[in-house]
């Protein structure tokens, strides 16, 4: 699965605060990277302006004032990236080839004469990509209360420990209530008349009249956009009827989804591949329909709320939380992917879920390495905590808590650097 972006665009190395706490606060509800994208124009028709640019770029004043830009909040993800180049090429090329959620550009104040001679560069690249544009300035800061940078204060084993613990009880509670929820709307749909008679009529040929198919269509459509789903399915025997092409690929977990919600009567799955699909994933709630042969299926997508529930920020810089399966798979994101990449443990690009064990980078093959401290008490569902520190799956130092969610199959661990918390 690939990551998604807000990016902040420069072209002159100069930043207003109120345009850099914009993009920060947009970055961090869409639990997005922070991409400080700046590009040295380089225009054809600037003819002897491309040599202060030239020069511009050979003094690495730019990437120096560039790499010292870091969001107003800790908590959220950023990156640094520096091109030349015509700024609107530049921009949409890297959304085009990006998930990007949105970018923001500082347009500095023109007066009516330069507004009729020539668009901004926000203004032509709304013209030009797919996502979002957000003009920022220093009227923002206006309409916002001011930024209150907390003043970290030394914390001792018992302090780490409460706030670790806590965090990761929260973002369980959290999981489990959203998962919880999902199981039930499948339960209560599938309960309804509409569903329970079409399956009844449609058994045991497998087919259905077309009157009576149509209203199942419209009802199921009716229900998957009023939950927020991206597709649905609905099975009886080895027929079906659905609607968006979400379903996953067969996989072990998926086996185990479907085991756990013949056994129940409902429930929602793991993030799981979509089929076809390399970077998809989503989360499947299903509920047995009346007759127990039948069974009725919503599609969400993976990071509208469970990638987004274990991504939020935290209250240290290094500190994350994220999800693992039974046998130590990762499903949700990292909050370290360069990391992971200089050391060759992840693709450029590519985010976590369903590619990386969490394991001590050890000797020998990547499979063999063991389970982090963290990971291996879970999978045991032990639920725990460790604040004298142990190695995660970066082979950093960290102190962590960890939780078994036994009704669906997971584990969740909080952690955060050692020398951060006790910094």
């Amino acid at each position: 699965m690939r990551e998604h972006f807000v990016v902040l665009v420069t072209t002159t190395p100069s930043l207003h605060p109120s345009t850099l706490e914009l993009a920060t606060r947009l970055a961090g509800r869409a639990n997005a990277v922070l991409l400080f994208l700046h590009v040295t124009p380089f225009r054809q028709t600037d003819g002897e302006a491309m040599l202060y640019s030239a020069l511009d770029v050979a003094s690495g004043e730019a990437e120096e004032w560039l790499t010292a830009q870091a969001p107003t909040d800790v908590g959220v993800r950023y990156r640094h990236r520096i091109d030349a180049g015509e700024p609107e090429e530049v921009v949409a090329h890297f959304v085009r080839e990006h998930q990007v959620d949105l970018v923001v550009i500082e347009e500095p104040p023109r007066n009516w004469v330069s507004e009729s001679l020539w668009r901004g560069l926000a203004e032509r690249l709304i013209r030009r990509v797919d996502c979002p544009v957000v003009i920022g300035g220093p009227g923002f800061l206006r309409s916002v209360p001011p930024t209150r940078v907390p003043v970290q204060s030394p914390l001792d084993d018992t302090t780490v420990a409460e706030l670790l613990n806590a965090m990761v009880e929260a973002r369980v509670d959290a999981l489990r209530r959203w998962m919880d929820h999902a199981a039930d709307a499948a339960r209560r749909v599938a309960d309804s008349e509409t569903v329970r008679r079409s399956v009844a009529l449609a058994r045991p040929a497998g087919s259905l009249e077309k009157r009576s198919e149509r209203r199942l269509v419209v009802e199921l459509d009716e229900h998957a956009r009023a939950l927020r789903a991206v597709g649905w399915q609905l099975t009886v025997g080895q027929d079906a009827w659905g609607a968006g092409e979400t379903m996953p690929s067969a996989s072990p977990a998926l086996a185990e989804f479907l085991i756990r919600v013949h056994a129940t009567g409902q429930s929602t799955s793991l993030p799981l591949a979509i089929q076809d699909e390399r970077d998809g994933l989503v989360v499947l709630s299903a509920a047995v329909v009346e007759n127990g042969q039948s069974v009725l299926f919503f599609a969400f997508e993976a990071e509208a709320d469970f990638l987004r529930i274990l991504g939020q920020p935290g209250p240290l810089p290094t500190f994350e939380t994220y999800a693992f399966d039974r046998r130590g798979l990762m499903l949700s994101n990292s909050k370290f992917p360069d990391h992971l990449l200089d050391a060759g443990l992840l693709p450029e690009g590519l985010q976590t879920p369903l590619r990386l064990r969490v394991a001590e980078p050890s000797a020998g093959p990547i499979e063999a390495w063991p389970l982090t401290l963290s990971a291996q008490q879970a999978t045991l569902e032990k639920d725990g905590f460790n604040t004298q520190g142990y190695l995660d799956y970066r082979g950093t130092p960290v102190v962590g808590a960890w939780r078994w969610v036994s009704d669906y199959g997971f584990g969740v661990a909080a952690e955060v650097d050692r020398d951060s918390a006790y910094r």
